[in-house]
């Protein structure tokens, strides 16, 4: 069995997984936030995508919140498992490729 090929293919779908995560946060919590923004005195409280940044790794506190919410009006919540699955991918695929010794020619 080639390990680097295996490391190879972890680590970019790894990135591929971990890619998918970030745009999938970016995207539910952009509308989340246009949303907030719209409301009445949406504006002054100043709400911003840094202030779900941690919603990307965790789902505790508000996020809980947040994706409970999401469910309740029907809407698909962000997971961050997606996210800790990609990096772990990741990290699996840059080690198994580092590690790694090259394949015997035949």
């Amino acid at each position: 069995m080639d390990f680097k090929r295996l490391g190879n293919i972890l680590a970019v779908i790894g990135a591929a997984v971990l890619a998918g995560a970030v745009a999938w946060w970016f995207v539910f919590y952009s509308n989340l936030v246009a949303e907030l923004q719209r409301a009445p005195g949406g504006r002054e409280a100043g709400a911003g995508l840094r202030d779900v940044v941690s919603c990307l790794y965790s789902s505790d506190g508000i996020c809980g919140l947040i994706a409970t919410g999401a469910n309740l009006f029907g809407k698909t919540p962000y997971a961050p498992v997606v996210f800790w699955v990609g990096l772990v991918g990741l990290v699996v695929g840059v080690v198994i490729r580092l590690a790694a010794k090259p394949a015997p020619k035949t």
